[in-house]
């Protein structure tokens, strides 16, 4: 499991796996802020680029990105900026969120 929160619209999103959770956030967007990864336990994870997200005049190449652990702000110090939550039926509240990050920690 991997959260994916966007900070433009305040979303969480619930993610099967990471390769799920970077086929869906664009690296363009990870690269200028616009998403913050958490494991399945909620501690963060960052975006690691091996090839740069760029902007080119009327394109924008989103480049390539892995996750990897990081000391950055757990999932749970999040909850009071999260509005939404999109994802599988056992998790779309922040209360089933919490149950499931009980449960794997």
């Amino acid at each position: 499991m991997v959260y994916a929160f966007s900070t433009d619209d305040c979303a969480l999103h619930v993610f099967p796996d990471a390769a799920a959770a970077i086929d869906y956030c664009e690296g363009f967007d990870v690269a200028n802020g616009g998403w913050q990864f958490f494991s399945a336990d909620g501690t963060a994870l960052e975006a690691v680029f091996s090839e740069p997200a760029r902007k080119f005049a009327f394109t924008v190449s989103h480049g390539r990105y892995g996750l990897r652990p990081n000391s950055g702000v757990a999932l749970r110090d999040r909850f009071a900026d999260i509005r939404s939550v999109e994802g599988p039926p056992e998790q779309r509240s922040l209360e089933q969120v919490e149950a499931a990050l009980v449960r794997a920690a």
